[in-house]
């Protein structure tokens, strides 16, 4: 009676002990199948455009060719007066000459000031399309360097704006707002935005010395060559 009794306590120590031990196996094989907690990083994307090398050299072209178009309209614009001049004073017959020139030319500056607003205009549209591929570049490769599986835009960082002066009103002007945030709060242990400045920085400095380098490597056009 007592070695039946040895004998089942036995039996039901190894039957819990094999429940144990199926347990323990299946928790961490559950560990080991669960995925990994996502790592991520947020960016204040205002602040990296506005501190970018690249946006400062994209400024002074822009400012350069602004002020030729200035200097150009200028010139042009004072032709035309001369020819008003000119034509207070002439007779009749080069009088109607004149009237019909100034016409012309004053129909040509205004098509060539159109076009150079839409000059600028695509000069810019340029600058932030350059601008923001090259962000999401040097973003990417921030992001596999310091191990993170999102970099985010923290478009929480502002108030809400309200522009009075808006034919929108106040109430619209919130809500479309709100409803295009997606971050509400975000640590600041998370903000890549200085890292992703400086990145970028450097890139473009290295970009910028390769450049004459690459030039002065290239060889001379053959002779007779167009």
């Amino acid at each position: 009676m007592s070695t039946n009794r040895t004998l089942a306590g036995m039996i039901v120590a190894a039957a819990a002990g094999a429940v144990v031990a199926a347990t323990s196996y299946n928790a961490g094989a559950n560990a080991r199948m669960a995925p990994s907690p996502t790592r991520v990083a947020t960016v204040d994307l205002v602040k990296v455009i506005e501190r970018l090398d690249e946006r400062a050299d994209w400024e002074v072209q822009i400012t350069a060719l602004g002020k030729k178009i200035q200097d150009d309209y200028g010139a042009k614009r004072k032709a035309l007066e001369e020819m008003a001049r000119k034509m207070e004073g002439a007779g009749e017959a080069e009088r109607l000459e004149l009237r019909d020139k100034l016409a012309y030319e004053q129909l040509q500056m205004e098509q060539w000031e159109r076009l150079k607003k839409i000059e600028v205009d695509r000069e810019r549209a340029l600058m932030w399309q350059s601008m923001y591929r090259n962000v999401r570049a040097e973003s990417q490769k921030l992001a596999e360097a310091e191990g993170w599986d999102l970099l985010l835009v923290n478009d929480g960082v502002s108030e809400i704006q309200l522009q009075r002066d808006s034919k929108t009103p106040l109430e619209n002007q919130a809500q479309e707002q709100i409803v295009r945030r997606r971050v509400l709060y975000a640590a600041k242990s998370t903000d890549a935005t200085d890292s992703l400045v400086v990145r970028m920085n450097n890139a473009r400095g290295a970009a910028k010395a390769a450049a004459p380098a690459a030039g002065a490597a290239a060889p001379a056009p053959a002779a007779g060559a167009k």
